[in-house]
């Protein structure tokens, strides 16, 4: 009875949910799942000597084990597969002992085996129960205020309980992930708390909303599998939890994780699978064409469209498909002169809406003729801007993108641009000439200036040229390597540090504009 005890533990990774998924086991675990099985299989020798050794191997493997889910629950990356295969090392070392090398079913070994079974079906609720916490606030029926465009004097400041990782526009406000696995909702308009996900002691790898703004994703890493983070889809105006997968971790360090608006398209090889934003079930698959393959690049997504690069011998193409069905919808393709020997590169940008993708393609065999770069819009591929020397495109920056000119490190010039006309406007670089971080509305550019990891200043200056205007912010807080968080979001401008130890800085909001 001690070998189906240890059976049953060895196939509990693929029989549990969570972390435990076949696509995320890993091989410590399975290894220690193995091991078991070997252990419980010397118990039944008759020799006193092998069956001495099988106990002391069950004991180690579940020193072992109990040492792994310590450090696993401390993350809050835990699965099911550590619990299980602790009961299970008990399983086994009660069962090597009962059987005394005789194949028949003794009390002790069945209660050991039966609880090793439990186990598997139970652990996964058992080690979510223990991890996470979930404040949900229902919001249905109520809209989420406007994204602002310029501050007033009416502030509002939050404190969080750990150094801020990452802030995203979402929901009514904004989503703020904290450095003890804390995932939290602000109400835009006065900085309440809405919600509040946590996995107790994880470690957040990244967080993004959707391009609707009615969903966040956020990753958990553990200090065990680093080649896996939990992936959690969470409703952004209830906080609820949408669905959770286990990914790849290059994909969450690569910036390869970007939900659209119906879905979440994630790389897998060479092909993209499409999986749904709600139930996160997979609803398509794509692979490039027959003797093409599609390159890495940034991954960019649009309201309704997902891109991949197809490279092929004789063309270079971005092909944006449909992000429900996974069907192509438009290509814009560059011929291909004869191999040169030389590298060639898709690089991709887009702007936080998902209205515009940037496209800039590097290759010496490109046909006379073939355009290379420019802005497209996302939905039906038609080229709106041609952007040439010596300007380079910022389509990140938000729902606008800019145009800027650089000199070494310094900025010489930066341009907003109509892409209904194309027009180019100046924006007054010496307002700002040394920027922490800035970023633009539909209206608005905004900049952060005079940080003295204290007090700073908010530069906002219209899209059109029209004066910039100053706001001064006090956010102070201590600690290293401080990264700064600017982000118009539903109801206010939100700014946040992100720093290592020390007391946290606070996370403010600026409200709607109503006059200098």
């Amino acid at each position: 009875m001690t070998l189906v005890g240890a059976l049953s533990v060895a196939v509990a990774p693929f029989l549990s949910g969570g972390a435990g998924r076949p696509d995320a086991v890993d091989g410590p675990v399975v290894g220690l799942a193995a091991g078991l099985v070997a252990v419980a299989a010397l118990g039944f020798t008759p020799s006193k000597g092998a069956r001495i050794t099988a106990v002391a191997g069950a004991l180690i493997a579940l020193g072992v084990t109990v040492r792994l889910l310590v450090v696993d629950l401390g993350v809050g990356l835990t699965g099911p597969r550590l619990p299980v295969l602790a009961v299970g090392a008990l399983a086994v070392t009660a069962g090597v002992g009962a059987a005394a090398g005789s194949w028949r079913v003794r009390p002790v070994g069945l209660i050991a085996a039966v609880i090793a079974l439990v186990a598997t079906v139970g652990a996964p609720w058992a080690a979510q129960a223990v991890i996470v916490e979930s404040h949900t606030h229902d919001v249905r029926g109520l809209e989420p205020p406007a994204v602002a465009e310029r501050p007033t004097g009416r502030q509002w400041s939050w404190q969080p309980s750990a150094d801020v990782v990452d802030v995203v526009a979402a929901g009514h406000g904004v989503v703020v992930a904290t450095n003890d696995g804390g995932v939290v909702a602000l109400d835009g308009l006065d900085g309440r708390e809405q919600w509040r996900y946590t996995r107790r002691g994880a470690w957040i790898g990244m967080l993004i909303a959707s391009l609707d703004r009615r969903a966040v994703v956020v990753t958990f890493r553990s200090a065990l599998d680093t080649r896996a983070q939990l992936l959690v889809a969470l409703d952004a105006g209830t906080g609820s939890v949408r669905f959770e997968k286990v990914i790849r971790s290059v994909l969450a360090e690569a910036d390869d994780v970007v939900p659209g608006t119906r879905t979440l398209a994630l790389r897998d090889g060479e092909s993209i699978a499409g999986y749904d934003l709600v139930t996160g079930d997979e609803r398509w698959r794509w692979s490039p064409p027959e003797g093409c393959q599609s390159p890495y690049a940034r991954a960019v997504r649009g309201p309704s469209t997902v891109f991949v690069p197809v490279e092929c011998s004789t063309t270079l193409s971005l092909a944006a498909l449909d992000e429900v069905t996974g069907q192509e919808r438009w290509r814009h393709e560059v011929g291909l002169g004869p191999p040169d020997g030389e590298g060639q590169d898709i690089y991709l940008d887009g702007t936080t809406d998902g209205a515009v993708v940037s496209l800039r393609i590097i290759t010496a065999r490109a046909l006379p003729g073939s355009v290379t770069s420019g802005l497209f819009d996302a939905e039906t591929g038609r080229q709106l801007a041609h952007p040439g020397t010596p300007w380079t495109v910022r389509a990140r920056v938000g729902p606008r993108p800019l145009l800027e000119e650089q000199d070494t490190a310094a900025t010489r010039a930066i341009r907003s641009i109509d892409l209904a006309t194309g027009t180019m406007t100046a924006l007054d670089v010496a307002a700002c000439p040394q920027r922490t971080a800035d970023a633009t509305t539909t209206t608005t550019y905004l900049r952060v200036c005079g940080d003295n990891g204290r007090e700073l200043t908010l530069v906002v200056q219209g899209l059109d040229g029209t004066p910039p205007t100053t706001t001064q912010v006090r956010l102070d807080g201590s600690g290293s390597l401080p990264e700064l968080k600017l982000v118009p979001a539903p109801g206010a401008i939100v700014l946040a540090r992100g720093t290592y130890g020390g007391t946290p800085a606070p996370v403010v909001g600026l409200g709607e504009h109503q006059g200098t």
